[in-house]
């Protein structure tokens, strides 16, 4: 049976990436891809007309309007399809089939929501494509999560429980009729996982697609890297209780901990001197920025003061 779907991206000045995204998205095989849904928020550059060239519908909002959660559920209420999938602008179809081998899941009648495995860019530095490549996302085999032993879920760690639940809009795809009951909450951060987890618990499954695949990584700067893991961890510990760094000890220890497992990394597997002492420079700052990020980050939100950081 052919699914019909709709694809959604929110945009803002998706560059030279949102063409690479689109060709991707032009070339892909399946038989039933009705529609492009384009909610930008505010683009300045040529991302809707970019859109309007390759066909999209775009839909356009304040960009004081966007919200992870909310500006989604606007795309897939506006969509016709029995399957929505979702997109971020940056990230490129891998082949041809990734709608396909993505929207197989849900043949399985229980799928509420399926995810694709991110492949880190040509491009991207050794430590960039280690972390992702390590990451749930970066598994190369498939797996679905449903919650069968109720007494065994509700004994779950904090990170376990994180685990269990793993979603991620970067490339994702949603049951239509699923999300009528479970739309996304209004959220400034971790919409993907706030949602799956509520559909677990609401006795459907999560499929991992390992054969559905996106190119996806960040050369992310130094102050993007705090504000990103802020952010991130702020929303695990609202959602699981999660502080993986739980006191100014810990921040110590994480700190030393992982410059000295980058610089043996670095100095084992750089492909030349010059990338070598780049990352050689840059890693102590970025793990610093890492740790301080998840330690901050739980901490503001246990005690009832975490703020929004602009940009992320």
């Amino acid at each position: 049976m052919t699914l019909k779907v709709s694809i959604v991206i929110p945009t803002k000045n998706g560059g030279d990436l949102f063409r690479d995204v689109l060709n991707g998205l032009e070339n892909q095989v399946y038989t039933d891809l009705h529609e492009i849904l384009i909610i930008d928020s505010g683009s300045s550059d040529r991302t809707v007309e970019l859109a309007k060239d390759y066909g999209a519908r775009v839909h356009t909002i304040r960009p004081e309007e966007f919200n992870h959660g909310t500006t989604r559920n606007i795309g897939i209420g506006m969509a016709i399809g029995d399957i929505i999938v979702l997109l971020t602008q940056d990230a490129v179809p891998g082949d041809k089939y990734m709608i396909s081998n993505l929207v197989s899941a849900f043949e399985d009648q229980n799928v509420g929501g399926a995810y694709a495995r991110q492949v880190p860019r040509s491009k991207a530095d050794i430590l960039t494509k280690r972390n992702l490549n390590n990451w749930l996302t970066g598994r190369e085999k498939s797996e679905v999560r449903w919650i069968h032993d109720k007494k065994a879920y509700d004994a779950m760690t904090p990170m376990d429980k994180y685990l269990f639940c793993n979603f991620d809009n970067v490339c994702s795809a949603v049951r239509r009729a699923v999300w009528e009951k479970f739309k996304f909450s209004h959220s400034d951060f971790g919409e993907d996982i706030d949602w799956s987890m509520r559909i677990l618990e609401g006795g459907w499954k999560i499929a991992y697609q390992a054969s559905a695949f996106v190119i996806h990584s960040h050369d992310r700067s130094i102050l993007y890297e705090y504000k990103r893991t802020y952010m991130c961890h702020r929303k695990l510990f609202q959602q699981f209780g999660l502080h993986t760094v739980p006191t100014f000890r810990h921040v110590l220890r994480s700190i030393i901990l992982s410059i000295v497992i980058d610089f043996k990394y670095v100095i084992q597997n750089s492909v030349s001197r010059l990338e070598q002492l780049r990352l050689l420079v840059r890693l102590p700052f970025m793990n610093i920025a890492s740790v301080l990020g998840q330690y901050i980050g739980a901490r503001n939100e246990r005690l009832g003061f975490g703020k929004k950081k602009t940009g992320v």
